[in-house]
């Protein structure tokens, strides 16, 4: 699943994330930032994973995207 966020100074970013079910809580995590958060339910988890994401930010900008980094979309048939 795709994600919208935001990077400090508004620029536009969609990260790929995973949301998984285990025995007590809900995980969601996006492993191209390294990012991780837990809820009780898909739609707490996914809350908090964006607010992780905006911590990134806040502390490391565009530094998580970068502008050195290109991400390209493949399908695997």
């Amino acid at each position: 699943m795709f994600l919208e966020s935001r990077v400090q100074g508004g620029t536009p970013m969609q990260v790929f994330y995973v949301i998984e079910k285990t025995e007590n809580e809900y995980l969601a995590y996006c492993d191209e930032l390294r990012a991780v958060a837990s809820g009780d339910t898909e739609q707490e988890a996914l809350e908090n994973l964006k607010a992780a994401i905006g911590e990134l930010s806040k502390h490391y900008g565009e530094e998580i995207t970068g502008p050195n980094k290109k991400r390209v979309l493949v399908e695997v048939v």
